[in-house]
């Protein structure tokens, strides 16, 4: 029996993925759970917006009736935006598989909405559970779905339930685990700011996360790590993260509100520094023009961002919010880059010559020489930057987005 559950989490706590590990724990699974994470734009996503699904081998009343307790003791249903759903399938015929694969196809990468889940519900004769409104359906019918044609791995360990507060975890193992086991695991760390990144904030049940190309990598990075407190349950699960499953292709007039993007064109206003450090640039194609923004949280990324020129020919990948006129930038390819010269300031008297005006040349403060704008000459501008990828620190990477060591 596959059964499929998202929405189950608040802002406040909760974790959907811990419900997936109890029921592995409870039953006999086919293989390991998933984990998959849809669009990252969507504006009611809680955190990560990840729904899960397993294929159980057992009794199917029974597996019904303990998924369903499962739900409604851990769901946050007393929030507003936690609106779980769930889904059981007793088997799954080609027919089903393929048309769960296109809804995945498009929930990974666009705006979905609750009736085309419910349309699809219908289709595949799934059986369907709601709580709220029941929301959750959408992302639990396209974790049933997701192929994981290209997959990553993810070891989730779990604390007590009456833990609480801050995760009490040896810093100093997360960094020798990182350098042992990168880049078989990734985005550990940030080494830009010494940040341990696979321990979560919030008041939920996960401990920490440990994410790589294969499962015996995640373990082994585990078993290297120092936890200070009680840690009953740990989970590894198969993954869409770190694959960019969710971008597509797309001309600008064609970017929709929650987009997620590919574009390329070609740098047709400079980058400027806006309020909070945000660094934005104009990209155009041949059929239109939007800005492409590096946000504050980017870091150093920001500072490649700031040294494109008009004409450098481009392609962008991000997400758009709820106005389509601004990409969030997750990555960047420069495929060539224009000739930015400058003029050559002359020398006279031993000093730098001074402006006479616009487009007027130059002169001599002390013996009055003027040159002429035709008697200047430039030369080719260091613009810092060169033909290649370049991509936002870890601490600033989404789930999905691929790190440039695994295109490697």
């Amino acid at each position: 029996m596959w059964v499929g559950i998202d929405d189950t989490d608040s802002v406040k706590g909760g974790c959907t993925t811990y419900l997936a590990a109890l029921v592995c724990k409870k039953f006999h699974v086919k293989s390991l759970p998933k984990l998959v994470r849809l669009n990252p734009n969507i504006p009611y996503k809680t955190r990560g917006n990840g729904a899960v699904a397993v294929d159980v081998h057992e009794n199917g009343s029974v597996v019904r009736d303990f998924v369903l307790d499962l739900v409604k003791k851990y769901a946050h249903t007393s929030e507003t935006n936690t609106n779980p759903g769930i889904v059981f399938f007793d088997e799954l015929g080609a027919g089903e598989k393929n048309l769960l694969r296109e809804f995945y196809i498009q929930a990974v990468s666009r705006h979905v909405t609750i009736d085309e889940a419910s349309t699809l519900a219908e289709e595949v004769s799934a059986e369907v559970h709601r709580l709220n409104n029941g929301r959750g359906v959408i992302g639990a019918l396209a974790a049933v779905g997701c192929p994981l044609a290209d997959r990553t791995y993810e070891l989730i360990a779990y604390r007590s339930e009456k833990a609480h507060g801050p995760r009490k975890l040896n810093s100093d193992s997360v960094f020798e685990m990182n350098s042992r086991t990168y880049p078989k695991t990734y985005d550990n760390v940030d080494l830009e700011t010494g940040q341990v990144l696979i321990t979560p904030h919030g008041r939920d049940p996960l401990f920490c996360g440990i994410r790589g190309e294969t499962r015996a990598a995640v373990e082994a990075a585990w078993s290297l790590l120092k936890p200070l407190e009680e840690i009953p349950l740990t989970q590894v699960f198969e993954t869409n993260q770190g694959t960019d499953s969710h971008l597509r292709s797309k001309i600008i007039p064609d970017v929709r509100p929650f987009d997620c993007v590919i574009l390329e064109g070609f740098v047709s206003e400079n980058p400027k520094t806006i309020e909070g450090g945000h660094v934005l640039f104009r990209l155009s194609d041949s059929s239109g023009s939007l800005w492409c923004a590096a946000y504050e949280p980017t870091g150093s990324f920001r500072d490649v961002v700031k040294r494109l020129r008009v004409g450098d020919a481009v392609r962008c990948f991000g997400g758009v919010g709820r106005y389509p006129e601004t990409v969030n930038l997750e990555k960047l390819f420069v495929s060539a880059l224009s000739e930015d010269r400058r003029v050559v300031v002359p020398n006279c008297c031993g000093k730098k010559m001074t402006s006479a005006g616009k487009n007027k040349g130059f002169k001599c403060r002390k013996c009055g020489k003027k040159t002429t704008p035709s008697q200047l000459t430039t030369k080719k501008s260091e613009r810092g930057i060169g033909v290649g990828w370049y991509e936002v620190p870890p601490r600033a990477r989404r789930h999905l987005s691929k790190p440039l060591i695994r295109q490697i």
